[in-house]
């Protein structure tokens, strides 16, 4: 199914938050998208979103008349990591489906409510791990998948970025009862995700240190590091952290150091994340032994978050909403994840590994 072009009214929840512009400018360059209608809160201006689209159209002074608009499809929010869950139940009394951006609550039990009432609704509560639509991630997931790297024994990850003096130390991010975690729940959730995903498995046990090692005084975590166990066996590695210096300042365009690797009995697969290309190797006999192969990847240019990616699964996820689908990336993804970094934290506290 393809949307028609100018058939979608989104609903638009936001506080402030460093993706909101971004979001509004994706619904602006996507033709499925008819009128965005708007409700902004604890601080966030409309206007300043509005300037970004003229697809909003209205902007609403109470949060139920957006939510009991029935001329809305879905719901796209982006708030303060505390304020999400209550905004989720909601929705979901209401059987309105919604994306919202990750990670959502402060811990994993705030999302249980919303998730039983959107299961007993039938609506997707669904999170913007938009990453799992790249094609690179696609491609080694596909491999892992189809067996061509053999039994998977290892997976590593690292994601690290700039450093907190360049992200504004007073935001609300970096305080513990708004944010919840730090990094790990901000950034890290991402590669945590796909970690999971590439391998279609659940992490089943969690060993970690995190710590403050940024010269500003912070109440959550910059930096962490997990050994990770997964439940078909394989071990993993994911390093994390506020960490380089000389980058520009925001949260846009932030200078990062990331790499997604799995290794199996007989193949490998290796990518710089947010490069074009995928390396991998396999003695696989659907190969032929071709040695060491290369993918490079170069979508077409878009102004979306994500780019073509980010367009995709948004597109995707309003056709499932639409249609009465279950959408893949569900809540449950992001309480799995929520549930990984409250193993980690709890592992670095105790100095024990932590059995999910």
């Amino acid at each position: 199914m393809k949307l028609d072009k100018n058939s979608i009214t989104v609903g638009f929840i936001s506080s402030i938050h460093p993706h909101s512009g971004m979001h509004i400018k994706t619904l602006d360059v996507m033709d499925s998208i008819d009128e965005v209608r708007l409700y902004c809160f604890e601080g966030q201006d409309p206007l300043e979103l509005s300037k970004i689209s003229p697809k909003i159209k209205i902007i609403y002074n109470d949060l139920a008349d957006l939510i009991n608009d029935k001329k809305i499809d879905v719901i796209i929010l982006s708030a303060r990591n505390d304020l999400c869950p209550e905004i989720l139940e909601l929705a979901a009394t209401a059987k309105k489906h919604v994306l919202f951006d990750k990670p959502g609550a402060l811990s994993s039990k705030d999302l249980y409510k919303a998730r039983d009432i959107a299961n007993k609704n039938n609506v997707n509560l669904s999170v913007m791990f938009l990453n799992r639509y790249r094609p690179e991630i696609q491609s080694i997931r596909n491999h892992v998948l189809s067996g061509v790297f053999g039994r998977i024994m290892s997976v590593e990850a690292r994601m690290i970025t700039s450093q907190v003096r360049y992200r504004d130390p007073t935001y609300w991010l970096f305080k513990k009862k708004f944010g919840g975690a730090g990094i790990l729940s901000w950034l890290g959730c991402h590669y945590i995700d796909l970690l999971c995903y590439v391998l279609g498995e659940r992490v089943t046990e969690v060993s970690a240190y995190v710590d403050n090692l940024n010269e500003e005084n912070l109440e959550v975590e910059d930096t962490a590091v997990l050994n990770l166990k997964f439940s078909n066996g394989t071990l993993g590695s994911f390093q994390n952290g506020y960490h380089i210096a000389g980058s520009v300042s925001g949260y846009a365009g932030a200078s990062s150091d990331n790499h997604l690797a799995v290794r199996g009995v007989k193949g490998y697969g290796t990518l710089p994340f947010g490069g074009s290309e995928y390396i991998f190797y396999s003695e696989h006999e659907s190969l032929d032994l071709n040695g060491i192969q290369k993918m490079q990847f170069s979508p077409p240019d878009s102004d979306a978050y994500g780019g073509v990616a980010g367009e995709r699964f948004l597109e995707d996820f309003i056709i499932s909403s639409i249609t009465g689908k279950k959408y893949d990336i569900s809540i449950e993804s992001i309480i799995h994840v929520l549930e990984v970094i409250e193993s980690a934290l709890e592992s670095s506290r105790t100095s024990r590994s932590i059995i999910i």
